[in-house]
């Protein structure tokens, strides 16, 4: 499927108009299929694409090349993921189990660890999600086993999954425990002792539906879940109970939850746009949507990627049947219109 980047300035009180600004691959984009969108500590911002990972400065793109050996990795089955650790570090993973990580004194990416295919032979794409949690550790999730890369020592240990589902997201509640989310549900889980036991959470195990993307609040202790074609809930910790607001986005695919500030989630969909839910009342509006009738305006509904920046700016990937751009979409009100640069 075809995609391209859209970049929104977004001033969610104030604003009164929205301008939109195009980056493509006539702006130095690498590829015109982009699939995750990350912002480094300073100010970069970068896109995982068909091709590589380009770094944007807000004025001019640079490619990156993934090398395993003297072979350039730039498959679907090699470029999946794009994740920031805690002290400021990239990370790019993908489906074949191999782990780049970015080296800023020499403005490349080395290949740190890679899974031996020898032991998947009949599976040509072992990992089925990949996630960077708060202990350092790069969750390489397979159907049988879970491979934890300890980014610091560089040692993996094989966890069994006694979930038996392919895992689709997980959400980290404290320094053992964990949301879960699969194809099938989500489960509440503690890692300990080199073992990932399963804790019993009547509320959580009824509901039955395919997880798209979880995002837990620590603050409220509220789990929003995302789902395909079933719309979003709410667990509340607090009250160990399951919510489902009156306007829950059902028959629309959710695609991933970003905050907004300290009370608001973004909800980028699959074919409804971009919503905002606030997280005490659990009331949804629409916030981003096609305006299929102006020129200007966004013209598909299909959010792949969302990103807020610190300025509240927010970064779509939006796939279209007709072309590929990456978008900047500027909220202005009557004041003068910040401008992207290397301080993004």
């Amino acid at each position: 499927m075809k995609k391209w980047l859209f970049l929104i300035l977004l001033f969610p009180l104030i604003c009164v108009a929205q301008t939109y600004r195009y980056l493509g691959v006539e702006d130095g984009l690498s590829n015109r299929r982009v699939y995750c969108i990350q912002k480094d500590k300073t100010g970069y911002m970068w896109f995982l694409t068909h091709e590589g990972i380009d770094r944007y400065n807000g004025k001019e793109f640079k490619r990156y090349k993934l090398m395993d050996g003297d072979a350039e990795v730039n498959s679907l089955l090699n470029l999946n993921w794009l994740y920031i650790d805690q002290e400021g570090v990239l990370w790019e993973i993908g489906k074949k189990g191999k782990v780049f990580r970015y080296d800023q004194i020499h403005d490349c990416f080395s290949l740190v660890y890679k899974l031996p295919m020898e032991s998947f032979s009949e599976q040509p794409d072992p990992v089925t999600y990949a996630w960077l949690d708060q202990n350092k550790h790069i969750w390489l999730c397979n159907k049988d086993t879970i491979f934890l890369y300890n980014t610091d020592t560089k040692q993996v240990t094989h966890i069994k999954n006694d979930i038996s589902e392919e895992i689709t997201d997980i959400e980290q509640i404290d320094e053992s425990h964990f949301f879960i989310g699969t194809e099938m549900g989500i489960h509440y889980a503690q890692l300990e002792n080199n073992a990932l036991k399963l804790i019993n959470c009547d509320k959580l195990e009824s509901v039955k539906a395919q997880v798209s993307d979880l995002h837990f609040d620590k603050k409220i202790r509220k789990l929003f879940i995302g789902t395909f074609l079933r719309g979003i809930m709410v667990y509340d910790m607090n009250t160990k109970s399951v919510i489902r607001p009156d306007y829950n986005l059902k028959d629309i695919s959710i695609t991933r939850f970003k905050p907004l500030n300290d009370k608001e989630l973004l909800i980028a969909t699959d074919g409804g746009g971009v919503h905002k839910i606030n997280m005490d009342t659990y009331q949804i509006v629409p916030e981003i949507v096609a305006d299929y009738n102006s020129n200007c305006g966004m013209n598909g509904n299909s959010i792949n990627d969302i990103f807020v920046d610190d300025e509240e700016r927010i970064w779509l990937i939006i796939p279209s049947e007709s072309r590929y751009k990456t978008t900047v979409i500027r909220a202005t009100n009557g004041l003068s219109t910040p401008s992207v640069t290397n301080s993004l």
